[in-house]
């Protein structure tokens, strides 16, 4: 399933796309199929490149720096069907927030 917005603001097409099993290699260069497609037929000289996200119930890290370049504008996520308890939901917000203090103290 995949949706598409336009954020007017941000001078960007975003399109999402919902997979309800794990994330397939396929599914990344599917999306990357979709925002060529749009930036070279859809797109105007004034917009931004287009975003593509991928929402997926489970992804493997490796497989997605192999299959996309470094520059690429597309992004995936694994989902959640019901928010994790408080204790774990703290747990990964100090573990991102300490990913990021060493990323800008490098």
């Amino acid at each position: 399933m995949i949706w598409y917005y336009i954020i007017d603001c941000l001078g960007v097409f975003v399109l999402v796309d919902l997979k309800t099993g794990d994330l397939k290699h396929q599914d990344l260069g599917q999306m990357q199929m979709y925002v060529n497609d749009y930036d070279r037929f859809g797109k105007t000289e004034d917009k931004n490149p287009t975003i593509g996200i991928l929402l997926c119930k489970d992804k493997s890290e490796q497989m997605v720096e192999l299959t996309l370049s470094k520059d690429s504008n597309i992004y995936a996520s694994k989902y959640e069907l019901y928010l994790p308890d408080t204790k774990l939901l703290q747990e990964k917000l100090k573990e991102r927030f300490d990913e990021e203090t060493k990323i800008e103290g490098n």
